[in-house]
């Protein structure tokens, strides 16, 4: 009788323990998390890595809470967005110059207000690859990639995402609010947001929104 577990099974003890848990990965650049993980591909960048910026991105469009709030306030501009689907948003962001934390806001807002992702499709990937059954996290990728050749380079531009909100409770949104008040975060997110909703005349709804207010106080951009 074979008394050795499959690689699949191996893992699954493990899926649920505490250190296997993406935001031990992501929050923070300490010593616990170095001696948790060891030197793999995902822990050496933590928060700046692609699969931490993928993996937070979504955890904060569910429900904004205090390990967003933390990752918010990471000051290191060092890194890149790995995250853009457009080139123009690219050069937005390094024109800029977007520390890691207002990169997780705008990152953050693009899967939040997401309603459509022309050419585009979802995919999902293990988290940490050296982890046997580490949780799996969604990405973005041209929907004609070669899967042999790699995939499809997102700052071409050939992505094309279309974003809205909803405007009823717009105005109790965290990130939106965070956006308004720096929106050199996500200007290109927020033109993108005003083009649906009036393409779907539905900007009377944004009607003393802050959301509506900034339109109106910023109707030389928005038109």
């Amino acid at each position: 009788m074979n008394k050795y577990t499959t690689i699949s099974n191996f893992g699954k003890k493990e899926k649920n323990d505490v250190v296997n848990n993406p935001l031990t990965y992501c929050i923070n650049n300490t010593y616990d998390r170095q001696f948790n993980h060891g030197e793999t591909v995902v822990n050496q960048e933590g928060q700046h890595c692609a699969n931490c910026q993928w993996f937070l991105s979504d955890y904060c469009a569910q429900g904004w809470d205090n390990f967003c709030e933390l990752a918010s306030k990471n000051k290191d501009t060092r890194w890149p967005n790995q995250m853009e689907l457009q080139k123009n948003s690219y050069i937005l962001t390094e024109i800029y110059g977007l520390t890691a934390g207002e990169t997780l806001i705008r990152n953050t807002a693009s899967r939040k207000y997401l309603v459509e992702l022309i050419n585009g499709e979802k995919i999902f990937e293990p988290f940490d690859p050296t982890v046997a059954n580490s949780p799996l996290i969604s990405k973005w990728v041209h929907s004609t990639c070669d899967q042999n050749n790699g995939y499809y380079d997102i700052n071409e531009g050939k992505i094309k995402p279309v974003y809205s909100v909803n405007p009823f409770i717009i105005d109790e949104d965290i990130v939106m609010d965070k956006i308004l008040m720096n929106p050199k975060i996500a200007i290109d997110i927020l033109l993108n947001i005003y083009k649906t909703m009036k393409r779907k005349n539905e900007l009377i709804y944004l009607n003393n929104t802050k959301l509506g207010n900034f339109f109106l106080n910023n109707r030389y951009m928005f038109k």
